[in-house]
């Protein structure tokens, strides 16, 4: 077995949400060996020397690695030193996404990155998938607030169902309801901005299984507003609908190919929806974003002003991020109609920045430290998901590391649902 200098190497530490990321790792009671990469020695050092409540010895024990999109060589040399690279550099279509992971894939590699773009996850997915089971590495992108929430409560509710009625009940749909307080992230606007100028299909409501092995029964219908009963009330579409939703059927397209018992169902569809005080705000609330996809992809002006109103980079204060939170509730029903399953998975602190550091990390060091409790699928390697490497294993870190809260049951009897 190849030996390892690191067990993480964390390239892109000098970002908002990298640093953040560098802060919860070197702090991570399980004490993994790490190194932090970029292009900048320099700032990296000083990354490192601004870790707070760190002991000294902790701090000279990470390594520093000079790496950069532009020169492969050192992104094989990352790949290499570590079990798991996560990459938290985007935009990812732009700063060299699919290169580092490919490295990873190539070089027996894990792989972590929090990209919401969907052109850079088909890519992944489509060619690095057969790359990385030949050399059994793990990747696993979109591993943030995009989307590892919506990924997971899917994941679980479904399998909450199935452990009411037993391993062969098919699941017909999921709905997810989510409550959120936080700050969207320059990244993530640059991101919307990206993919909006490469294809207006990208943020739109549209091309749901281009990150799947197969395709399924789900039409693309764009909708305003949708029940949630989950919450006693109404949400609208929102602007990470379209990714979210690709990542939670390439979960499923890997599990139905694959045969395995979680498998959601061949008639499984998935849907969201953003919480809204009423049924005329949920409808107006998903008018403005439906807009908002629309110039962004039409008007590269509107996405010039958009990233200058939210610059990449910047973020919102630690009192203010403490603030934030998520509240999703995803409901499971059967083929048959007669089962549900309920999931609900309750994050405390601002789900798109301090939280993202929390899940991204926890995911990465799944990979990496616990690998042989991972599921049949990442035996193999692959491009995976985070419900795929093994959900209920991911879930528990959470809870215990990351003090994000999940629980499930049978809610077949609550006339509500």
């Amino acid at each position: 077995m190849t030996s390892h200098q690191y067990d993480v190497v964390l390239y892109g530490a000098t970002g908002f949400t990298g640093s953040l990321a560098a802060q919860y790792l070197a702090a991570h009671p399980q004490n993994p060996r790490l190194a932090f990469a970029g292009r900048n020695e320099a700032k990296i050092r000083d990354v490192i020397s601004k870790l707070k409540d760190i002991p000294q010895e902790r701090r000279e024990s990470i390594g520093v690695i000079k790496a950069s999109m532009d020169d492969k060589a050192s992104l094989k040399h990352m790949a290499q030193s570590a079990k798991v690279v996560l990459n938290m550099v985007g935009p990812y279509a732009m700063l060299g996404g699919f290169e580092v992971a490919q490295a990873a894939a190539e070089n027996g590699c894990g792989y972590v990155d929090l990209a919401g773009e969907s052109n850079v996850y088909e890519r992944v997915a489509k060619e690095l998938h057969s790359v990385a089971q030949s050399t059994k590495a793990i990747l696993v992108p979109s591993s943030g607030f995009d989307s590892l929430p919506f990924d997971l409560s899917t994941y679980l509710a479904v399998q909450q169902v199935k452990q009411s009625t037993g391993p062969s009940t098919s699941v017909k749909d999921v709905l997810l309801g989510y409550h959120v307080q936080g700050t969207v992230s320059g990244g993530t606007i640059a991101s919307l901005v990206e993919m909006g100028n490469e294809s207006p299909n990208l943020i739109k409501y549209t091309d749901l299984y281009m990150g799947s092995p197969i395709v399924g029964t789900q039409k693309p219908e764009q909708y305003k507003s949708r029940k949630l009963p989950q919450f006693d009330g109404w949400g609208g579409y929102s602007l990470f609908a379209p990714h979210n939703t690709r990542v939670v059927n390439r979960s499923w397209g890997l599990l139905q190919v694959a045969n395995a018992e979680q498998q959601y169902g061949k008639n499984f569809t998935y849907l969201e929806g953003l919480v809204a005080s009423s049924r005329i705000t949920a409808v107006s609330m998903s008018t403005i974003f439906i807009n908002v996809a629309r110039l962004v992809s039409s008007s590269k002006f509107f996405g010039k002003m958009l990233t200058r109103h939210i610059p990449q980079g910047s973020g919102g204060s630690m009192k203010d991020q403490l603030k934030g939170f998520a509240d999703l509730r995803t409901v499971a029903t059967s083929e048959d109609g007669k089962t549900k399953g309920l999931s609900t998975m309750k994050i405390k602190g601002d789900p798109g920045y301090l939280k993202t550091a929390a899940m991204i990390s926890e995911t990465t060091l799944a990979i990496a430290l616990d690998r042989e409790h991972l599921s049949p699928l990442a035996q193999q390697g692959g491009v995976l998901t985070p419900a795929t490497i093994g959900g209920e294993h991911l879930r528990d870190r959470l809870v215990k590391y990351a003090d994000i809260q999940f629980t499930s049951k049978d809610v077949s009897d609550m006339k509500k649902y």
